[in-house]
């Protein structure tokens, strides 16, 4: 089952990872810095919920700056897409077409369908994982 994958040490420890990494310089109030304290107890949590099907995300936040908004998933949440797109990625890899392309963090869809304005806007660590665009 893909959800005991995504639930697993393995998983969740590289996605733990890749938090810490893309998460490294974020303020010192950021939610960052309570899951890296407490990232064995949470661990434990965040597998036993996923298990069970009950975790849930929680409001992904909108910071406004003078010229942009920024789209903010909390880091557990960030964490959890991560450890979904790691394993969804590896699963679906044997099934994709060539006219589908995988994008992870790339803003815009190299000639994807809607271009590179619609096609997997966002960026940086804004999305977790993969974006999957059409090409023409």
């Amino acid at each position: 089952m893909l959800i005991e994958q995504i639930a697993s040490d393995e998983i969740l420890d590289r996605a733990y990872e890749w938090m810490c990494q893309k998460r490294a310089h974020h303020h010192f109030n950021s939610d960052v810095w309570q899951v890296r304290r407490w990232w064995d107890e949470k661990k434990t949590i965040l597998q036993g919920q996923l298990r069970s099907g009950t975790y849930q995300f929680r409001e992904l936040r909108l910071i406004r700056g003078e010229e942009q908004f920024i789209e903010y998933w909390s880091s557990l949440d960030a964490l959890v897409l991560k450890a979904i797109a790691i394993v969804l990625t590896e699963h679906l890899k044997p099934h994709l077409s060539a006219q589908v392309a995988l994008l992870g963090g790339v803003r815009g869809g190299f000639g994807g369908k809607w271009g590179n304005e619609g096609c997997c806007a966002g960026g940086g660590d804004e999305f977790a994982g993969a974006s999957v665009c059409v090409s023409d």
